[in-house]
């Protein structure tokens, strides 16, 4: 089912069809949607328990319980709540990369069954408690500082030094000096901005989780043989400015 539908660039929601689940708070890197909230879950200790939503919850939700709430179990029927498990698994392997302790999948507890037992415990271990989490991919990437979701590669041997990406870039991820491009791909949100105005197509981004570094990559300055302008360049040999670069032929004279 589809709620949010994209057409012409413009972005429209029908009601009928959300289920409220609250994955797209997680997806959008730019916090834009509104009118919607993250769903409320229940937890008792470190478990997250009945009742649970019929549609699971996004990896990116489960990981800020992991963070925040400290959650490390999900109480539920794996037979009867596939959906669930999967989900607990596709953590999981998030988790593994991130070097995290892992999530278990304990049998719901019924409670006329254990309700003898469970009155011996102290109050507080059988308190139920319920909460929604922040949502937004830039509070994922406070909570996980050491990994990026994202990596921006950038191609020199496309790359045209014209600045446009970091124009756009609202985290700036994206920094460009006379003498270094450096790129920090930890506060990158995947909002492809950069892939949008870059008119070489140098920008590529993978997926991570991987290692957070900040890549530097140092530039020469050379003067252009056309309109004698000097400029940052990838290699320290002569060779046009972007400007000239873009004009049919190299065709610029110093006056433009």
């Amino acid at each position: 089912m589809q709620a949010l539908t994209l057409v012409e660039g413009s972005i429209t929601l029908t009601s009928e069809q959300c289920l409220r689940c609250g994955n797209c708070l997680f997806a959008c890197p730019a916090g834009a949607i509104n009118g919607i909230h993250a769903p409320s879950r229940y937890y008792r200790q470190e478990t997250l328990v009945a009742p649970l939503s019929l549609h699971p919850p996004d990896t990116a939700e489960l990981l800020v319980w992991h963070r925040l709430y400290h959650i490390r179990a999900v109480a539920c029927d794996a037979d009867k709540q596939p959906g669930w498990a999967l989900a607990v698994a596709r953590l999981n392997l998030v988790l593994l990369k991130y070097q995290e302790p892992v999530w278990r999948l304990q049998p719901p507890v019924d409670p006329q069954i254990n309700i003898a037992k469970r009155a011996l415990l102290p109050a507080g271990n059988n308190i139920v408690h319920s909460a929604s989490v922040p949502t937004g991919k830039r509070l994922l990437r406070q909570l996980y500082p050491r990994f990026s979701e994202t990596v921006v590669k950038v191609d020199p041997q496309r790359c045209l030094l014209c600045g446009a990406c970091t124009r756009v870039c609202p985290e700036n991820v994206l920094r460009l000096t006379e003498h270094v491009f450096e790129t920090e791909s930890v506060r990158c949100t995947a909002c492809k901005n950069c892939l949008a105005v870059c008119p070489s197509q140098a920008l590529t981004l993978e997926e991570g989780p991987k290692e957070a570094f900040i890549n530097q990559q140092a530039l020469f300055t050379v003067r252009c043989p056309n309109c004698q302008r000097a400029f940052a360049a990838w290699e320290n040999e002569s060779s046009l400015c972007p400007l000239c670069r873009q004009h049919q032929h190299g065709m610029r004279s110093t006056c433009c």
